[in-house]
């Protein structure tokens, strides 16, 4: 009689793998592409138990966080990124702490656990919503998270990578020439940038002059991730103000962050017996946006110029993310394959398998095949590209003008910022964004 009572365990297994997470929020995306942000989140709003059920609290709170600050929720806001910063900090923790088996189960079904990306921008839109507040302290609070964050990257990945190399050594599964993604990005010139802006205007001059360094720095070490010239107004930024004028500072925000695709590879185990990987990839989404001109009412125009790709650091973090995740789902998949390459190894003894037992292993090959899917979760509004700029004015108040074009010149979206109240003892920073 064959040893066949393994059975159940295997196919409990094998129920780990993945579920779809898909959900339709395209109604939610229109109203954002119109520029109608509070519709927008109204919608997400509507959709918030589905969210949370195929997608998790995490994305439904960051999601929310990124749509009710552009319809003026600042406070609430801010409550919804700390909610999301705190659920990916725990999640962390928890994935540190874990049984390295459970570290390997499909990530399907955990709860989402964020993004390097997705987390180190809470923290400069969190800023930002301090500086509507008019609370500039606690912008430079989040500021700093956000930097000391952007310092660990390296050593986070290299740690859950080592992880899971070694499981996979212990379990005899070779990983053939598959290596670990090298982090590039260290440094974020946007996050720096506001630092300088909001130093500058509580007058903190050591940092002020440190953090307009970084951002030069950023530029010169990470040319990859900044292929376009540092912005010129930052000659601007390195002068002292003209005395009895302020400096009104511009950042703009246009696009949205990448998408996350599912990539799909196999590994030969035994004959007629391949192990699917299924991981994530991040795949650009284009914007037509090209020029950012801005324009007083006193009829005084100026360019904002490209300061940080918010896709291309995305991307950059992500591969080190995908890495790990393609070293999970080798470990996952091989060791489910191996399990079917034992089970016919033992059904092949004596007379062979039996019609239902070749049935079996065939089930359980496609079954493999089927649930080994990527986890392709991740928030949905993060803007792809920021754009800044500057000019000396007198105190007083002002409204503004804020045209996103295209390569062309022609005016694709326009933002009209009205009452803009320059002061000469105040960071004087205000924000646009275009959806597109």
């Amino acid at each position: 009689m064959r040893k066949t009572a393994w059975l159940p365990a295997l196919l409990l297994v094998l129920l780990l793998g993945g579920c779809s997470s898909v959900i339709d929020i395209s109604n939610t995306e229109n109203l954002y592409s119109q520029g109608n942000f509070r519709a927008a989140y109204t919608s997400l709003l509507e959709k918030r138990e589905s969210i949370i059920k195929r997608q998790g609290s995490l994305i439904m709170d960051l999601d929310a966080g990124l749509l009710s600050r552009l319809g003026g929720e600042y406070k609430l806001s801010n409550e919804q990124l700390s909610s999301s910063e705190r659920k990916i900090r725990e999640a962390y923790t928890e994935s540190v702490t874990a049984n390295i088996a459970s570290f390997i189960v499909n990530d399907n079904t955990r709860e989402y656990q964020g993004e390097a990306y997705e987390d180190i921008y809470i923290n400069v839109f969190k800023a930002l919503n301090y500086l509507h507040l008019g609370e500039e302290e606690s912008a430079l609070v989040e500021l700093n998270r956000s930097i000391e964050k952007q310092s660990l990257l390296k050593q986070k990945y290299e740690t859950q990578a080592k992880r899971v190399t070694s499981y996979a050594h212990d379990k005899g599964i070779s990983n053939g020439n598959l290596e670990t993604y090298s982090l590039a990005f260290s440094s974020s010139a946007l996050a720096n940038y506001l630092s300088m802006v909001v130093a500058r205007g509580i007058g903190d001059d050591n940092l002020y002059r440190y953090s307009l360094k970084e951002v030069a720095r950023s530029f010169k070490t990470q040319p990859e991730l900044y292929p376009f010239a540092i912005p010129s107004s930052m000659t601007r930024e390195a002068e002292p103000i003209p005395e009895k004028k302020a400096r009104l500072n511009l950042v703009a925000f246009n696009g949205l962050s990448p998408q996350k695709r599912e990539a799909v590879d196999s590994i030969y185990v035994s004959r007629n017996n391949y192990a699917k990987i299924a991981y994530p990839v991040l795949v650009e989404r284009k914007s037509p946006i090209k020029r950012v001109v801005v324009s007083l009412e006193d009829g005084t125009s100026f360019h904002l110029e490209r300061i940080e790709s918010l896709s291309s650091i995305a991307i950059e973090t992500f591969k080190a993310s995908s890495s790990i995740a393609r070293l999970k789902a080798v470990t996952r998949s091989t060791l489910k394959a191996l399990g079917v390459a034992v089970y016919d190894s033992v059904t092949n003894q004596d007379d062979g398998p039996t019609v239902g037992e070749e049935l079996l292993s065939l089930v359980m090959k496609i079954f493999n095949y089927a649930s080994e899917k990527a986890d392709v979760r991740s928030s949905h509004f993060l803007p792809a590209t920021a754009w800044v700029g500057s000019v000396n004015l007198e105190p007083g108040e002002y409204s503004l003008h804020v045209a996103f074009q295209d390569q062309g010149g022609r005016t694709i979206y326009t933002q009209y910022i009205p009452k803009i109240k320059v002061d000469l003892s105040k960071s004087n920073l205000v924000e646009a964004i275009c959806p597109l």
